[in-house]
Parts: C-alpha cells; sequence; structure tokens
C-alpha cells in the first residue's frame, strides 16, 4: 500500500528522484533510515556546493511516496521560500551524477575528485549504500524521472568495496567509548518534556552518523534543547559520555549543553 505523507508541490510540477532497494533479506529500520538521512543530507550539501542555492539547507527532499516491490521511494524538493526558482531537473541529474562519480571513484579510481571529496560526505556515502551493503545479491537503483541517461546502480559487492575505499581515505577513527567535551549534537527525534528520557535520540557525527538513544541527564539540559524554537534547525554543544555495543554508539548520556546555533 503506497503512504503519502502530504502533498509537496503541485502534480507534475517537479522532477522525481526515485530511490529502489532490492532487497534480499529484510533491511534494518536504522539502516534505512539513516540511509535516508544521508541521501538528504548529501543532496543539501551539493545543491548549496554548486551554487544552485545562496542559502545553506534550505533546498530538501522529501519522500511522497513509499511503494511495494522491494523498497521504493519517491523523492521531491522543497525550498523554504515561496518564490525560489530552480530547475529541478538539472538539479537531480546533477546530483544523481555526481553520486555517480563519488562511487566510480572509490570502486576504481576512475576519476580525479578528491580534491573536493570530505570526509562527512565520504562517511554520507557510506551511509547511503549501507542497506545494500549488508545484504548479499541486494542492488541499489537512483534514477530521475524522465531522465534514464542519469542514474546509479550498484550491488552489494561494489557496495563493499566502496565501503573499504572509503575506510582507507577516511583514516583511522577516533576512539569513542567514555566521556566527551563540546561535541556538537543533531536531533533526529525528541520529546517535549523536560522529565522524558525515553523516545529521545540524535546524531554525533564525530562518533556515528546514525541517531542513537540520547539519555539527557538533567531538565536543565532539556529545557535548552526543548526550549528552541526550532529544535530540529538547531546544533547543539554538549558534553556528556558514549556508550558502545559491538564498537558502535549505542547510547549518548548528554550532562551539559553549552552553546544553542543554528545549524550551518
Amino acid at each position: 500500500m503506497a503512504i503519502r505523507p502530504r502533498t509537496i508541490a503541485a502534480e507534475g510540477s517537479t522532477p522525481t528522484l526515485t530511490i529502489r532497494f532490492e532487497n534480499k533479506q529484510p533491511v534494518e529500520l536504522l539502516d534505512l533510515t539513516a540511509s535516508f538521512a544521508a541521501l538528504g543530507r548529501q543532496y543539501e550539501e551539493f545543491v548549496f556546493s554548486r551554487g544552485y542555492d545562496p542559502q545553506a539547507g534550505n533546498v530538501r527532499l522529501y519522500i511522497t511516496e513509499l511503494r511495494t516491490g522491494s523498497i521504493i521511494a519517491d523523492l521531491k524538493t522543497l525550498s523554504d521560500q515561496a518564490s525560489f526558482i530552480l530547475d529541478y531537473a538539472d538539479v537531480f541529474a546533477g546530483f544523481v551524477a555526481n553520486l555517480n562519480d563519488l562511487i566510480r571513484f572509490f570502486l576504481k579510481g576512475e576519476l580525479q575528485v578528491t580534491d573536493g571529496i570530505t570526509k562527512p560526505e565520504a562517511e554520507r556515502l557510506t551511509q547511503i549504500i549501507e542497506p545494500v551493503a549488508k545484504d548479499g545479491g541486494s542492488q541499489l537503483f537512483l534514477n530521475v524521472s524522465g531522465n534514464a541517461k542519469v542514474n546509479v546502480i550498484i550491488n552489494s559487492e561494489q557496495a563493499n568495496a566502496v565501503q573499504n575505499s572509503i575506510r582507507r581515505f577516511v583514516g583511522p577513527q577516533p576512539k569513542i567509548q567514555g566521556m566527551f567535551e563540546r561535541e556538537v549534537l543533531y536531533l533526529y527525534q525528541v520529546r517535549g518534556e523536560t522529565k522524558s528520557k525515553a523516545g529521545d535520540r540524535g546524531i554525533i557525527e564525530r562518533f556515528s552518523l546514525k541517531p542513537v538513544k540520547l539519555n539527557i541527564m538533567t531538565p536543565e539540559a532539556k529545557a535548552k534543547i526543548i526550549d528552541s524554537k526550532y529544535p530540529f534547525k538547531m546544533a547543539y554543544i554538549v558534553d556528556g559520555q558514549v556508550s558502545t555495543v559491538e564498537g558502535e554508539p549505542a547510547l549518548y548520556k548528554i550532562y551539559a549543553v553549552h552553546e544553542v546555533l543554528e545549524r550551518p
């Protein structure tokens, strides 16, 4: 059954970017949501860095339909500014072509694009292809409606090779178990009660691009977070402790919130 959260734009007013996971095994929900989140963040960075929009984070991707038959999602874009005019077909085509270039570079070193690749960008690519890398025999397809020549196709074996190449590119990761100070926290979901500790999740990019359970230890720290007018558009400079399970972050305990900043 198709799921339509809400109408983003008039039907047919913008092209569609379709992402399809042809999975062989059930896909873990956190892997899937982290993949979509990384894809959305990569799109925001692409639109801003290529000069399509002068305001970072102004143009974002939204899921307009989920369909049965593997995992198929249609994505469209929306600007915060109603007067913003953009040739979305060109943007989508450039975005998908750029993803393909990144994959080809990390897979075979075919393209000389290293000067423009950042570690966060490489790590986002790892997250985008994670559901495919973990599922042998699966494939990921990305294409733009009406433009079959612009697409990405990557199978599980290739996704694992890309991730291995990215690990070498990124280099050794910092130790993540224990206390930390003044790290940047983004919210993924949060309960609107200062005493509530259940259901809060957030992202600290130094440790993982995946949302991780939050335990905000004091009402004062929780109040600084939920009192923001747009908490999901803010960055929080926090002290805390990270606990891991099998080397992966499983819990962030937040003891203090030093600053609240608008996300760049």
